[in-house]
């Protein structure tokens, strides 16, 4: 049994939400559903499909300094156990997460971070999928990153890439469904029908 049998099995029914995938995702890493990052590439710029809430908060360049921007240009994985250090905008972290916090606090920063773009056929670049661990300090948010971890994440990242024909994104199907087309790395060949 595989450690990513639920997430292709997840990722073979045919309303699979980035919700969904990324509560699998979260598993796997023994994160808060919250604390995994599904952004997709239109155009120039790496859009949020989860957490929801911070779609509506922009996009990033893929020209800019952004962590999640720099694993799509140089599509490498890459772990930041002091996130805090790493030059970054902080205007994502600020967006409060669904009652992860009380309203009078401010949600929790990122403390530690992996980062791996999700590539299709050819290397090109579909997205990027981020877990982090939140915390006042890197004490609470928990333990460091490994390069084990690292693997695991480029792993899934591949698993995505090749797994998912669609998803279907919307904030609780209350909106008209955008469907996104994954590439799949590999697709079957058909054999031609013999004329009778």
């Amino acid at each position: 049994m595989s450690i990513f049998d639920g997430l292709e099995d997840l990722l073979h029914v045919s309303r699979c939400t980035p919700g969904r995938v990324c509560a699998e995702i979260a598993r796997i890493f023994n994160v808060k559903p919250t604390e995994v990052g599904l952004l997709w590439l239109e155009g120039d710029f790496l859009k949020f499909l989860y957490p929801v809430e911070l779609q509506s908060a922009g996009s990033i360049p893929l020209s800019g300094s952004a962590v999640a921007a720099r694993s799509a240009s140089s599509r490498q994985a890459e772990i930041f156990n002091n996130f805090p250090r790493v030059p970054h905008h902080t205007i994502f972290e600020q967006i409060r997460i669904n009652g992860t916090q009380p309203l009078n606090e401010m949600p929790d920063p990122i403390q530690k971070l992996m980062s791996a773009p999700i590539l299709g056929d050819g290397g090109v670049v579909l997205g990027v999928i981020q877990v982090c661990r939140k915390g006042m300090t890197p004490g609470v948010a928990g333990s460091d990153f490994t390069e084990d971890d690292l693997e695991l994440l480029r792993r899934a990242a591949r698993r995505l890439a090749m797994l998912m024909p669609e998803i279907e994104y919307g904030v609780d199907g209350k909106q008209p469904p955008q469907m996104l087309r994954f590439q799949r790395s590999y697709e079957p060949e058909s054999k031609p029908k013999r004329a009778s």
